[in-house]
């Protein structure tokens, strides 16, 4: 079923559009917003990043548009012991972040880049005739650039909330958003929402 959103024209009559999107929010687990853990954001930037990252999922619930979070569980020893447990399925502090609402009680979980790869994840965009993915959460240059690569090896159309995305360093995250609009992603920023039909 798709969802619908009430919408009113001049008229001051109520209509209703029905929207094909989705936001994804990806990896935005306790540890990897930790600066004191083996694998995380740059520290610096947590604060506005967590800013922005909200006020995009308010702006999609205010608008009654699904709100998917995906979380990385990890089961690869190798894996797990460079990383210092970061994402380890079942581990301390892999869960939601605190510090980021949750508006769903739906969280997928992954063990590979590309969100994806979550066959349920798929499955739910599928029968909700979702075409347009909204992408934020971490990181810029691994699981947010595989889930933009896999959408839209998906037939997606898919588009990165720049400011609402985390990276290793501000570096990464420039390289990354390259590769990404490269590769044919719209690359935005959160105060840029309420334009997007206008741009697309």
């Amino acid at each position: 079923m798709t969802t619908a959103i009430a919408a009113t024209g001049r008229t001051g009559v109520a209509k209703t559009a029905v929207t094909n999107k989705a936001l994804l929010v990806i990896d935005v687990q306790e540890n990897l917003l930790n600066p004191d853990s083996r694998l995380h954001v740059d520290p610096a930037a947590v604060p506005f990043f967590i800013t922005q990252l909200n006020n995009t999922i308010k702006f999609f619930k205010e608008e009654n548009t699904p709100v998917l979070y995906v979380v990385n569980e990890w089961t690869n020893p190798l894996l797990n012991f460079l990383t210092g447990d970061v994402c380890k399925k079942g581990g301390k502090g892999t869960g939601i972040d605190k510090r980021v609402d949750l508006v769903s009680g739906t969280i997928y979980s992954k063990s590979k880049m590309n969100a994806l790869s979550n066959k349920g994840l798929l499955q739910y965009l599928r029968e909700n005739s979702i075409t347009e993915l909204y992408i934020t959460g971490l990181f810029a240059e691994a699981c947010v650039k595989g889930t933009a690569k896999g959408a839209i090896s998906k037939g997606f159309k898919v588009i990165i909330i720049e400011d609402a995305v985390g990276s290793k360093n501000s570096l990464k995250k420039f390289r990354a958003m390259k590769v990404c609009k490269d590769m044919g992603v719209k690359v935005i920023r959160s105060n840029q929402l309420e334009l997007i039909d206008h741009m697309l």
